[in-house]
């Protein structure tokens, strides 16, 4: 192969082709949710809330922060809130403001929100994250091109390119995918600090700026600095105490930068940061019941979201590197173990935790491909095998991708209902695991109740649901069967799934047990005087089987039952 192609190193084309194609997977099926003629607010939960929290910071006003204390606003750091409020504004200028006095927003009076407007803005930070997404594949190429060669690069970037859970979360205005791109970032550089002959101040800095970019984003990206402790202490500079030290100084101002509520909104920030600290301990109410323990759980979620034979053979690559004591594998387990040992003891456990790791699969994986391809002879197999696992990713990335170009089951159930009822009841609170019975059928819980019932009371057809004297929703509610009996009865796979994955479990705890019994109650009671009637969705994720994948991979094609009123009854 020639050095060169048209005055180009070969090496610059194949990070740009890496890039353009990772970042050309994400864009289709980016305008997955958003508003249609239907429901306005996105079907992803925690769009909505992300976008509501960024019209609260006013970087050009110099405010960074809420005025007054918005509960769980410091849940992430606020850097990628503020980058949204950028790209909102941007969005403004070039595309239109709201059509709405104020703000354009407000979830007390959902009619005097601007929802087009909302939904280009949710698409400037849904290309965030795709561009984060492909960045973190060029990175990962850049890393095992530098230590390993062309071969290694182009397959550890091709990992990040097709993964299936990374490429979908990639189309998402969310923080996972940003705080993973400068995470690996960091964990680049850390690799230079390893390998340079001299090691240099301006790299070990610009290492724990990008960590401090990273927990800036979502806390858990300092844990990028334990990376470059082990390239220091491998190198062992003169310097390499005071470099370290500095590095976490570096880190910590960037972090204050970012998120400088930490200093500015102290008690705010600390009473967020310890509340998300101990409900990422304690759990997620039902959404996680009946699931095995996070380690095993986490696993899991890393064959789902890469790929069984990628993360295998990145796995295998990584610990064999290891073992064979190349620094940069070092580098790698230095961080990845520790993240995984915090993930794994948690009792919150979405797919999107696992992304940090993907780094660490990525150039371990390209690691396997590279060293099979040089032994040469029967070791090659291992680069078949990893052609083998690139191609399959791609092919469910291929799946996923098409389903959300079309119609979501939320949709398609919606369609069905209107034609075929009178009224229909829901179960729960709507939200986003809702069908589109009402335009502002997937706004968030943070809308006020009253307004909410309103909305169903006016729908056509109404929407019956459960409510005590007071007003509050209830849930599972067999009032809604044996007292409203409307004539057909929804709820999708959100709702159900973690009541049926509580049938394994011996005891149930105290904090879910109201919820569980109510659900078998409403269920039991259910088959007795309803039968099925229709199913929508769940193809892409195995139906009924999917009970057990975690609920952020199955945000894109939940399942949707209908129920219909047995007659006579």
């Amino acid at each position: 192969m020639r050095e060169k192609l048209g005055g180009v190193s070969v090496v610059k084309w194949l990070g740009a082709g890496l890039f353009l194609f990772a970042l050309l997977i994400r864009l289709p099926g980016i305008g997955w949710g958003l508003k249609n003629d239907l429901h306005n607010a996105s079907y992803h939960p925690d769009e909505p809330v992300n976008f509501a929290y960024s019209r609260m910071i006013v970087p050009a006003a110099g405010q960074f922060f809420p005025p007054q204390p918005i509960p769980r606003f410091y849940s992430y750091g606020t850097l990628y809130l503020t980058l949204l409020r950028v790209a909102s504004d941007v969005t403004s200028t070039y595309t239109g403001g709201p059509k709405v006095k104020g703000d354009g927003f407000s979830w007390s009076n959902p009619d005097h929100t601007d929802w087009d407007w909302v939904s280009r803005c949710d698409m400037a930070g849904r290309f965030i994250s795709a561009l984060a997404g492909a960045g973190t594949a060029w990175v990962c190429f850049l890393i095992m091109l530098r230590v390993f060669g062309k071969v290694a690069g182009v397959s550890a970037g091709l990992l990040l390119a097709v993964a299936p859970a990374h490429v979908m979360h990639s189309r998402f205005q969310t923080v996972d995918v940003l705080a993973t791109f400068f995470l690996a970032v960091s964990l680049m550089l850390a690799v230079k600090v390893a390998m340079d002959e001299k090691v240099g101040w301006k790299t070990v800095l610009w290492c724990g700026a990008f960590a401090g970019l990273s927990a800036g984003t979502k806390y858990t990206g300092i844990l990028a600095l334990l990376g470059l402790f082990v390239a220091l202490g491998v190198r062992r500079p003169p310097k390499a105490i005071l470099m370290a030290l500095a590095s976490v100084g570096t880190s910590l101002v960037v972090f204050v930068l970012t998120t400088p509520g930490a200093l500015l909104d102290s008690a705010n920030f600390w009473n967020d940061f310890t509340y998300e600290m101990a409900h990422t301990a304690e759990g997620h109410g039902l959404v996680f019941a009946g699931t095995p323990s996070g380690f095993l759980y986490q696993a899991l979620n890393l064959t789902t979201g890469v790929g069984l034979v990628l993360a295998v053979m990145g796995l295998a690559g990584l610990i064999w590197a290891g073992v064979r004591k190349h620094t940069w594998a070092w580098i790698m387990l230095a961080f990845c173990i520790p993240y995984y040992l915090s993930i794994g003891r948690a009792e919150v456990k979405f797919i999107r935790y696992t992304f940090p790791l993907y780094i660490g699969l990525a150039c371990g994986f390209g690691y396997a491909v590279a060293a099979s391809h040089r032994r040469g002879g029967g070791a090659r197999v291992g680069v078949g095998l990893g052609i083998l696992g690139i191609g399959a990713s791609l092919a469910y990335t291929s799946e996923i991708t098409v389903g959300m170009m079309g119609a979501d089951p939320r949709d398609t159930a919606a369609k069905y209902i209107k034609t075929a009822a009178k009224n229909v009841g829901i179960t729960a609170n709507n939200w986003f695991w809702s069908p589109a019975l009402f335009p502002n059928s997937a706004e968030p819980l943070a809308v006020p109740e009253p307004v909410r019932l309103s909305q169903m009371a006016q729908a056509t057809p109404p929407v019956l649901f459960v409510t005590t004297p007071d007003g509050n929703p209830t849930e599972w509610d067999t009032k809604l069967i044996d007292g409203l009996k409307p004539d057909l009865i929804t709820f999708s796979s959100f709702q159900f799934f973690p009541i049926e994955r509580t049938l394994t479990m011996k005891d149930l705890p105290d904090d879910i047990r109201p919820s569980v019994e109510a659900g078998r109650g409403f269920i039991a009671d259910l088959e007795g005087k309803y039968e099925h009637d229709k199913s929508f969705g769940g193809e892409l994720f195995g139906g009924d089987a999917a009970y057990f994948l975690p609920e952020d991979f199955l945000y894109t094609n939940p399942i949707v039952w209908v129920w219909k009123r047995k007659p006579g009854l």
